[in-house]
């Protein structure tokens, strides 16, 4: 089928496959199943991969037919049986032989030679829409969704296949090591950030040092010398002194 299937009969087990689930990539599909090898594309179930060789059969055919000698054979096969036809209509056989048993009908030709696939058919699997006109080259896929689909598929492979080779591994290598340095770094400045913003108590907080204010209240009747309140008509106000700062 194009690519090699892992087809056996017993499943893996999540845990022990290397890659995540993905959505079999035969249109109408949609299951979502467990990989067992980095290029499957599709799952197992059998009348799945039914319709996929099906598919294949029907775009094998229709590539072939494009070729240039195929298209000669065919016409030459077809002039042909057409000049059979007519020399029987113009000559019958004549009475004295036996006449032939009437022919037996054509068995059933094969499913994709039948007419419900006048023209081309799209490049995904499983589609058998004909591909959008397009002006400058002629297109591939019916639409966007089919498009998008194996452009997936393909950069995966591609990135898959990259990552088998020595400068794949290298890289990744150091990829792998650069995101732990980073995880590493991040982790503990959030362990530095914790201890610096600990939460502190009323008894921890210090306070900056200050006399405190006399606030005593003289006891008993006492008279207040009010002398030093009224002021001196005899002094100037040069000579008075300046009160301190407050």
């Amino acid at each position: 089928m194009g690519h090699n299937q892992c087809s056996t009969g017993a499943a893996p087990l999540p845990e022990n496959s290397r890659f995540p689930p993905r959505t079999c990539l035969r249109k109408g599909c949609g299951r979502i199943f467990d990989v067992r090898s980095g290029n499957q594309r599709y799952c197992q179930h059998p009348e799945c991969l039914r319709l996929v060789r099906r598919w294949l059969a029907a775009k094998r055919q229709r590539m072939r037919r494009q070729r240039p000698e195929v298209r000669e054979n065919r016409a030459s096969a077809a002039r042909e049986a057409r000049e059979r036809k007519s020399r029987l209509k113009t000559d019958p056989p004549p009475l004295n032989k036996p006449v032939m048993p009437a022919e037996q009908p054509d068995p059933p030709v094969a499913w994709s030679r039948s007419r419900q696939i006048p023209g081309p058919i799209c490049d995904r699997v499983g589609c058998y829409e004909s591909p959008r006109p397009a002006c400058r080259c002629p297109a591939r896929y019916c639409s966007h969704e089919c498009r998008r689909a194996m452009l997936q598929v393909r950069n995966r492979e591609r990135k898959w296949l990259w990552r088998n080779t020595l400068a794949g591994q290298i890289k990744c290598q150091l990829q792998a090591q650069s995101r732990q340095a980073a995880r590493r770094a991040s982790s503990a400045d959030r362990d530095s950030a914790d201890t610096h913003e600990a939460p502190t108590t009323g008894s921890d907080v210090v306070r900056p040092y200050r006399r405190p204010p006399d606030v005593s209240v003289p006891l008993g009747d006492r008279k207040e010398d009010i002398s030093h309140d009224v002021p001196n008509p005899e002094t100037t106000v040069a000579s008075q002194s300046r009160p301190p700062p407050a």
